[in-house]
């Protein structure tokens, strides 16, 4: 059972690093694009065209990454418990055996508490003299 949740926690951080660094390349990739677009309205082909490719190449490998990141990976399937050892109580709850184990705490807080030393309070002070 925690196997699984184990294994779902660490898929969830995971997809969330994945997404962390795709969103990152996407910044990236959208600087370069601005750049490029500012190049391009500023004058010429020669540095508009690397900027572009820089840009494009940063965007793709970003929605390469969120691809991967949403992929769903199945789940093992689950463990089945082991049987139970021969003489063994059988699991379950009962009227009794929830009475019994509280009587049981009942008692252990009783003797944990006896079990604490106890100050006793100082002696209150003298009453004043007379006048």
């Amino acid at each position: 059972m925690f196997a699984n949740l184990f294994l779902s926690m660490r898929f969830a951080a995971q997809r969330a690093a994945f997404s962390a660094v795709a969103g990152i390349l996407m910044l990236v990739g959208l600087a370069f694009l601005t750049v490029a677009a500012w190049i391009g309205l500023a004058g010429a082909f020669g540095t508009l065209v690397a900027a572009v490719v820089i840009g494009c190449a940063y965007m793709g490998l970003g929605f390469v990454i969120l691809a991967i990141a949403s992929l769903r990976r199945p789940l093992p399937p689950p463990v089945a418990p082991a049987p139970p050892l021969p003489g063994a109580a059988p699991v379950g709850f009962s009227a009794a055996g929830v009475l019994g184990a509280f009587v049981q705490g009942i008692g252990a807080g009783i003797a944990a508490s006896a079990a604490i030393p106890r100050r006793t309070p100082p002696p209150p002070p003298p009453p004043p003299p007379p006048r």
